[in-house]
């Protein structure tokens, strides 16, 4: 059977700020690093990295980029585990805010999207 062509387009409907993508990449290097997609991240540990004071604002802040990242993707003739959809909306992750941490839930469909289906990625894969 042949592979089908996937031709890649830009899927984001705006460029994600800075901070978002700092963000987005923090949180894909903790999922390589520890082969896992969902994980639990303190506080303090965004704080440092998004140089944030540690405040209920700048919870609300970190809340904010996430939402940014979840912006959803609308892909066309999406195919994933051998099942194609002629439009599929993913979003990046699935996202609790705790007491001291958020557990994030990366999406294994926006990785597969994000590897090959955008021309606009920016995770580095």
């Amino acid at each position: 059977m042949d592979k089908k062509e996937i031709k890649k387009r830009k899927l984001l409907a705006e460029p994600l700020s800075e901070k978002a993508l700092k963000l987005a990449r923090a949180v894909y290097n903790t999922y390589v690093t520890y082969d896992d997609m969902e994980m639990e991240i303190k506080f303090a540990t965004f704080f440092k990295l998004l140089q944030l004071q540690p405040c209920k604002d700048s919870i609300s802040d970190i809340q904010w980029l996430l939402e940014e990242l979840n912006e959803p993707l609308a892909v066309k003739n999406f195919e994933y585990n051998s099942v194609t959809t002629q439009l599929k909306f993913i979003q990046f992750c699935n996202y609790k805010i705790n007491k001291e941490t958020v557990t994030i839930k990366l999406s294994p469909e926006y990785l597969h999207a994000h590897m090959n289906y955008m021309e606009d990625a920016f995770l580095g894969l």
